[in-house]
């Protein structure tokens, strides 16, 4: 089991569907569910199995948020997932901002090996932010 801050695509995918005798739903099932509400794009089956099996497929928003849909998932989370799977991203908070008042959340997107250490612009700009500063 991976955590939500390692998982990619097809982890997500394939503890929710497609294993015989497992008792979850069918490809075929999903691909019932995987509507996207912006487009109604559908995904085939096949699509859909290629995803969880960790094969190289053509990603595109509609086809991460009838996955997002056929599985009743936060879209951010999906999406996250896709970008760790398919171009190697990792996004999550590099900086361990502490959680504020306002209810702001901070998400980088970064190659998986470097640190908030290695992005003092982007460290700078979040401080700024957080400061108010620079909103002319």
């Amino acid at each position: 089991m991976t955590t939500r801050d390692t998982e990619t695509l097809a982890d997500l995918m394939s503890e929710r569907a497609g294993k015989r005798g497992s008792g979850l739903p069918t490809w075929e099932q999903v691909a019932k569910r995987a509507v996207d509400p912006v487009t109604d794009y559908r995904p085939s089956p096949n699509l859909l199995w290629k995803v969880a099996s960790g094969q190289d497929v053509k990603i595109n928003p509609p086809l991460v948020r009838s996955i997002a849909a056929a599985f009743s998932l936060p879209l951010d989370r999906v999406q996250m997932a896709a970008a760790r799977q398919f171009i190697g991203l990792q996004v999550d908070d590099p900086f361990d901002t502490p959680a504020g008042d306002d209810d702001a959340v901070v998400r980088v997107a970064h190659a998986p090996d470097r640190t908030g250490d290695d992005m003092p612009a982007t460290k700078e700009f979040l401080r700024r932010a957080a400061a108010g500063e620079g909103d002319d």
